[in-house]
């Protein structure tokens, strides 16, 4: 088993990069939003916006860093001088409404004065379109939700790790030396394992209420069906075997440091990781040609 420490309360902030600045924020919002939950934060203690120069937010480098979900518009930051943070901040038991309530308030935001949003959770710059999208009512942690980043590569072994389930007060998730031709099972493995794990959190949560300790199975079972219920749609083709991952805390890097979740192979796998990766991963995870993202609400 692996005892996971429940954080009291998650902040979940928001940056709106623009070229031009908003005397009331709060205020645009309150005129635009859609979603209950958002009017509701709006002007609460359980959301806060503040503008404030780039320079002077505490974002600039992180934005610049970021990874872009449409990287020919990352010229939309050149006339960015203005930063307006929207921050919710609530227990995980809270989520994910409260999250998206949070990132409508952003999309509005973000409408009033043409700007990008960065998620700084998922640490990307969500498309300019974004900006004209509603919440989706349900939940699809395809939508924008989740980013896995990759390092390593030319041939080598590769490092995978999830950014966007910190925010949801659960672990994010790594895959380490993943061969590189095994990359597209490992991601997709990665968003198996996160909608499965997010689910059974929440259902955990809504029963210990306050809880700060809770014990999860180090060794649990992925089936290939849980990449398209990320992505909220219908499987397609035959279904495949599922695989059974043995999940490891990764050693802390810090007194603070946020926890990881490694994914490999079960106890009794008795080869060498790669070959779990390539003999059983990759022929059970289903190739996905084409996000089958839903529609927008």
């Amino acid at each position: 088993m692996i005892d996971l420490t429940v954080p009291a309360s998650v902040a979940a902030p928001f940056v709106v990069a623009t070229a031009h600045a908003l005397d009331d924020p709060a205020a645009v919002a309150r005129g635009r939003v859609r979603l209950p939950l958002a009017a509701e934060l709006l002007g609460s203690p359980l959301l806060r916006l503040r503008g404030r120069p780039a320079a002077e937010s505490g974002y600039a480098d992180l934005i610049g860093s970021a990874a872009w979900a449409r990287p020919d518009e990352a010229h939309l930051l050149d006339k960015a001088r203005h930063h307006i943070v929207i921050t919710g901040q609530a227990p995980p038991v809270s989520q994910p409404e409260h999250a998206q309530a949070a990132r409508e308030i952003a999309r509005v935001v973000a409408e009033a004065c043409d700007g990008v949003v960065y998620d700084a959770w998922s640490h990307q710059v969500l498309p300019h379109a974004f900006r004209f999208g509603p919440e989706h009512p349900e939940f699809c942690l395809a939508d924008d939700w989740l980013a896995t980043f990759v390092t390593g590569g030319e041939g080598g072994e590769l490092h995978l790790v999830t950014c966007g389930l910190h925010r949801f007060g659960f672990p994010e998730l790594e895959a380490v030396a993943v061969p590189g031709g095994n990359l597209f099972a490992a991601v997709t493995l990665l968003r198996s394992l996160a909608v499965g794990l997010l689910d059974e959190h929440w259902a955990w949560l809504t029963c210990n209420p306050g809880a700060r300790l809770r014990r999860v199975p180090a060794e649990r079972t992925v089936s290939g069906t849980d990449v398209w219920r990320y992505w909220a749609a219908a499987p397609t083709g035959a279904a495949s075997a599922p695989v059974s991952v043995r999940l490891s805390p990764a050693p802390p890097e810090g007194a603070d440091a946020l926890p990881y979740l490694v994914a490999g192979p079960p106890a009794d796998f008795d080869a060498p990781a790669a070959l779990w990766w390539n003999d059983v991963v990759d022929l059970a995870m289903p190739y996905v040609p084409e996000a089958p993202r839903r529609t927008a609400a």
